[in-house]
């Protein structure tokens, strides 16, 4: 796919979905676009509503939509330059991009040191939105929680190619990050199938290079391992630069950076700066690959630099030089650095990407086991989504609306997965895919986190940003592969999809209702509306699932209800805001505790139309057993690829080791000599086997690769 055919298929799915959805082709794209920011790693938590106002000169201050990175303290702007026309490709020049930067911050500086309301009505979001930056931007460096800006221009139009430099200089006295999104720049994304990559040059920091001594740890590793020392004043320059770009692989990545442990780093930071070294941990990096000095005794450059324990650190030195706190300087300050570089120099295979999000995580897991990280802080790596992929593909939805054909519900393990897969394929191909597997039929681990939660009655942890609703989907999806497994299934992934049709349709059927107003509160009302619902199905009855799957639409009392229901969550809503933002209302606790507890009375149609607990149950339950044998029958087809060699190679290390019985020793030559005759071992032996193998696994011994 080339870049024209791409620009051509961007702009026609936006106008396509924007009809579909009751919606203008402008607001749809900021949307679609913030989504795919989000997803991408650059913003978190986008707030999408659009505000145009005219000061006493006659300026335009306006944005499109806007976020906060507690990661770096950064108050993110968004605005949009749209075009509607297909074939007639303009460009966005520097001219351009500067008036749109100059929107957003005349924005800022009347809601920061002006009065908004002398512009607007009383009723104005923008009022809200400029006591919000005011009471982060705080009354002085000290109390501030704003240390930089980032301000993010989204366009479909072309990039003048006389925009060769987009660097801006501080404003309000923080450091400024200017990224401008194009049809382009999306088009590279999907190629790459990975976030941008960033190289940095010492020199570029005024940094000579950072001395280190190279780890001599034997010729069986796919790395190489470095200790070093880098100048405290590099790390913070880097990071005012970069911001949280540098703490994708970090866990603590979606964390505020505040608490006991900043106050001694900060302390050490304006005292005793020349201690810093030997009172701090240090931090440890991963980098894609890194060059040398002439001398080979200094790293001058680092390709995909990710700082994967030391964040706090980190930031922590940046804020002290905004906040002018290292009275002393940097100068003296160093910090101790653990460096492990992969040596891939060109983009990551899909391979090579799983084995970068493994070993990032395994670091992750040792250098913050003293803080308790959960498993499923790093959910994004659980096998589940693995078995998610294949569900998949194996379960086809039934053809509805005159299609012959059954179709995929694509889960995408990888961000971009879809768009990869078409991106070798020619025209003819590539119409024949999203035949079978049709965009508005992709599931994102986000957007099945997101609908799934409504289901189970969360619909306040909906409401807040995709990485903290994840958050907590993953610990329930955790507890369930680790207690009963076999009930990730054909049944489960039915009732996933069912939960997005839930969740899509009535979003959609929102947007066209008259009660609606243009740019309201549809992503509170929605989530909100699903979940009081299920708290109201009575006792021993359920929604009719298979109807919705065999459908692939909600049934004609359950849209009916939701509508009715909708309404009234909006009224609700509204009301318990009292004219502040119902987005961050709806997020509370205590908002939906209220709202779960307000009468509602469901109609007589909508109860006749459910069906009983029980046939869930029983469907359930045979899924399970499907799923079980299954498995057990895939285990012994597994054990037996591996053949007799494998297994006796393992017996002989067994015997040799003494880490178990004979009779274990025994039966695992028994398995052997069994698959040496053509036979499939049972499930019985293969269960045996596998308690085996975990004994010898615990006395330390490590399987061979198959």
């Amino acid at each position: 796919m080339e870049i024209e055919e791409f620009r051509q298929q961007f702009i026609d799915d936006i106008r396509f979905n924007a009809e579909h959805e009751g919606t203008d082709p402008e607001r749809y794209f900021i949307e679609h676009v913030l989504t795919e920011l989000e997803e991408m790693g650059e913003i978190n938590d986008p707030f999408p509503l659009s505000v145009e106002i005219r000061n006493a000169k006659k300026q335009i201050l306006a944005f499109d939509g806007y976020a906060y990175d507690e990661a770096d303290g950064a108050l993110i702007m968004i605005k949009s330059e749209f075009t509607n026309q297909r074939d007639n490709v303009q460009t966005l020049t520097n001219t351009r991009i500067d008036e749109l930067l100059s929107y957003m911050q005349r924005f800022i500086v009347e809601a920061v040191t002006g009065d908004i309301n002398r512009f607007c009505d009383d009723s104005d979001p923008a009022i809200n939105i400029a006591n919000e930056f005011r009471k982060k931007f705080g009354k002085g460096m000290t109390s501030t929680e704003i240390l930089r800006f980032k301000f993010i221009i989204i366009s479909n139009l072309t990039l003048s190619k006389q925009v060769k430099n987009i660097s801006q200089p501080d404003f309000l006295e923080r450091p400024v990050d200017l990224n401008v999104w194009t049809i382009e720049r999306f088009f590279q994304s999907y190629i790459s199938n990975s976030s941008e990559v960033i190289e940095i040059e010492t020199s570029d920091f005024d940094c000579e290079g950072i001395p280190c001594l190279k780890a001599d740890l034997g010729e069986q590793r796919n790395y190489d391992a470095y200790l070093g020392i880098v100048p405290g004043k590099f790390l913070a320059d880097i990071y005012l630069k970069y911001g949280s770009k540098l703490l994708q692989g970090n866990v603590r990545a979606f964390l505020s950076f505040r608490g006991n442990v900043n106050k001694g780093i900060r302390s050490t930071i304006m005292k005793e700066p020349e201690n810093f070294f030997t009172y701090n941990n240090g931090i440890a990096i991963v980098a894609r690959s890194v060059k040398f000095s002439s001398d080979e005794t200094k790293i001058t450059y680092f390709k995909d630099l990710q700082i994967i324990n030391g964040g706090q650190t980190t930031a922590s030195l940046a804020s002290a030089i905004i906040k002018k706190e290292a009275s002393k300087g940097l100068d003296t300050l160093y910090v101790p650095m653990k460096l492990t570089v992969l040596n891939v120099e060109d983009d990551m295979s899909e391979e090579q990407v799983q084995n970068y999000n493994e070993l990032t995580k395994t670091i992750s897991e040792c250098a913050n086991s003293q803080n308790a990280v959960k498993p499923a802080d790093f959910f994004s790596n659980h096998p589940f989504h693995v078995k998610m992929e294949q569900l998949s593909h194996k379960v086809m939805a039934p053809p509805v609306g005159g299609n012959p054909y059954q179709t995929v519900w694509f889960y995408e393990r990888s961000r971009g997965k879809w768009e990869q897969e078409q991106m070798k394929l020619n025209s003819h191909q590539r119409d024949m895919f999203k035949e079978k597997h049709p965009k508005n039929q992709l599931i994102t681990k986000e957007k099945l986190a997101k609908c799934y939660n409504a289901i189970l009655m969360h619909p306040d942890q909906v409401c807040k940003s995709s990485a903290d609703n994840f958050k907590i989907f993953a610990p329930y999806i955790d507890e369930i592969y680790e207690k009963d497994r076999d009930s990730i299934n054909d049944e489960f992934f039915k009732k996933s999809v069912c939960s997005i049709i839930i969740f899509d349709t009535l979003d959609n059927l929102i947007s066209k209702e008259e009660w609606y107003p243009k740019g309201g509160n549809k992503a509170q009302i929605t989530p909100y509306t699903i979940a009081k619902l299920m708290t109201l199905i009575p006792k021993g009855s359920d929604l009719d699932w298979v109807s919705i799957w065999n459908k692939q639409t909600i049934y004609p009392e359950l849209a009916t209800e939701l509508l009715r229901l909708a309404y009234f969550t909006h009224k609700y809503l509204e009301e318990k805001a009292a004219g502040g933002l119902v987005r961050s209302l709806s997020r509370l606790a205590g908002t939906w505790h209220d709202f779960k507890a307000v009468e509602y009375e469901l109609s007589e149609a909508f109860v006749q139309s459910l069906i009983s607990k029980d046939e869930t149950r029983l469907a359930e339950q045979a899924a399970r057993r499907a799923h079980k044998f299954n498995s057990k029958i895939d285990a012994s087809v597994e054990i037996y690829n591996w053949g007799a060699t494998y297994w006796l190679n393992v017996y002989a290390a067994l015997v040799k080791e003494e880490l178990i019985s004979y009779g274990d020793c025994e039966f695992v030559r028994g398995v052997a000599s069994c698959i040496e005759r053509g036979q499939l071992p049972s499930p019985a032996q293969c269960s045996r086997l596998l308690k085996i193998v975990e004994k010898a696994e615990d006395k330390g011994y490590i399987m061979p690769e198959p």
